[in-house]
């Protein structure tokens, strides 16, 4: 066989090679790397998720018993990804619960009525009823759910989620290097693998 031919068939074996050591198994890299917002010294894990999904709502178990074992050093954030307008008004009522100090009450029970209940709490003025019903004040809950401020943290969320390449939910991001998700690790527990794997990584370089 003439050596050019050769050339041919080697150089696409030499390039999947190269993009198979820029991949690990079960995880994608973040390219640039996205700038985080944890202190100095910690690692940032990051969950994507939105209400409405039923794998972010049978993920969530698996994620809190994470979470009871995660290290001192990991500053872990959730992100209600607005990935289309859809979703959007979940990503509003999550920040105006976080301003109005308000997640511990409507987090998880949102995720129950929708998907135990099979309540469609889809829409601004159903999630405003539903806050009420939950112990937040009316107004309180109406002006923060149309405030700047969450207006911001939204868009944020968005640009957050592009950065991150997401292209569904539940995803986990970690330290702005790396994404995980059940799709790419195949099963939820072996996504938490992956993510302690890449945490422990980070904290190993981490000065």
């Amino acid at each position: 066989m003439p050596w050019i031919n050769r050339l041919f068939i080697l150089l696409p074996l030499l390039f999947l090679n190269a993009a198979h050591a820029e991949w690990g198994e079960g995880w994608d890299p973040i390219d640039p790397p996205v700038a985080t917002t944890a202190p100095e010294g910690k690692v940032e894990v990051i969950e994507f998720f939105w209400y409405g999904c039923p794998h972010c709502y049978h993920m969530e178990p698996q994620l809190e018993e994470w979470l009871k074992n995660k290290p001192e050093n990991v500053e872990f954030i959730r992100v209600p990804a607005p990935l289309n307008n859809k979703w959007t008004v979940h990503a509003q009522f999550f920040y105006a619960a976080e301003i109005l100090g308000l997640t511990e009450k409507l987090h998880n029970p949102l995720f129950t009525a929708i998907h135990d209940k099979k309540r469609k709490l889809y829409d601004k003025d159903s999630l405003i009823d539903f806050a009420v019903e939950h112990g937040a004040d009316r107004q309180q809950f109406i002006d923060a759910l149309n405030s700047f401020g969450v207006y911001v943290k939204v868009q944020n969320a968005r640009k957050l989620g592009q950065r991150y390449q997401l292209d569904g939910v539940p995803a986990i991001g970690i330290n702005g290097k790396y994404k995980t998700s059940g799709s790419l690790a195949g099963t939820y527990s072996k996504m938490f693998e992956i993510v302690s794997q890449l945490v422990s990584k980070e904290l190993n370089t981490t000065p």
